[in-house]
């Protein structure tokens, strides 16, 4: 009888990966996915276990780990491991991933012109957010509504012209992933327009 550990005598037992989207850093009520996938070993049929904190119970058996909406009880070491299909052959265990879950964040809304904008100078604004990557930026002018967004999605937004049309309150806010998860607003930005 060939043990489970000598699984693939004749080359290297294959080795599972595990991968984080959006990342390893997430926020509370984000959604995140684990993925697991077995590197070499010529096997395509697998079944998957996923594993918490060094437990030997499972806490997920798809390739794919979604966590629809993150709290701090999901933070954690991950790993996983896969299981050839009708045998007791197994793969290495993937090496562990850290999740962490923070509070929903909060960017910082600030200009590159201080005092009150000239007409015809150019203003730009930036949208500050120091956790993780993969951010997607809304601006709103007056008020903070979904509908009143514009969306050139960059953590800047440049006025090249101002006018006094363009004075008021801005705010900023950032989204990633599949649904949107958005951040907070920023504080508001007030812009005043001067002739002179």
């Amino acid at each position: 009888m060939i043990c489970p550990e000598d699984f693939f005598l004749s080359t290297e037992r294959p080795k599972a990966v595990v991968s984080i989207q959006p990342d390893d850093q997430v926020f509370r009520g984000e959604t995140v996915t684990l993925r697991c996938d077995i590197q070499g070993g010529g096997v395509s049929n697998w079944q998957y276990s996923w594993f918490k904190d060094g437990s030997s119970t499972a806490v997920s058996n798809e390739q794919q780990y979604s966590i629809s909406s993150v709290t701090e009880s999901h933070r954690g070491k991950y790993t996983c491991r896969g299981t050839e299909t009708g045998t007791s052959r197994y793969s290495h265990t993937s090496d562990a991933v850290t999740l962490t879950v923070s509070e929903k964040p909060k960017p910082e809304l600030t200009s590159s012109h201080k005092g009150a904008a000239l007409i015809g100078n150019p203003v730009v604004l930036y949208c500050k957010l120091d956790q993780s990557a993969g951010w997607r930026f809304y601006w709103s002018k007056h008020t903070q509504s979904p509908e009143n967004e514009t969306k050139p999605e960059t953590h800047s937004y440049t006025i090249s012209s101002v006018s006094v049309s363009d004075g008021g309150q801005y705010w900023c806010r950032a989204g990633r992933g599949t649904p949107v998860y958005y951040t907070h607003y920023s504080d508001a930005l007030w812009i005043n327009v001067t002739g002179e």
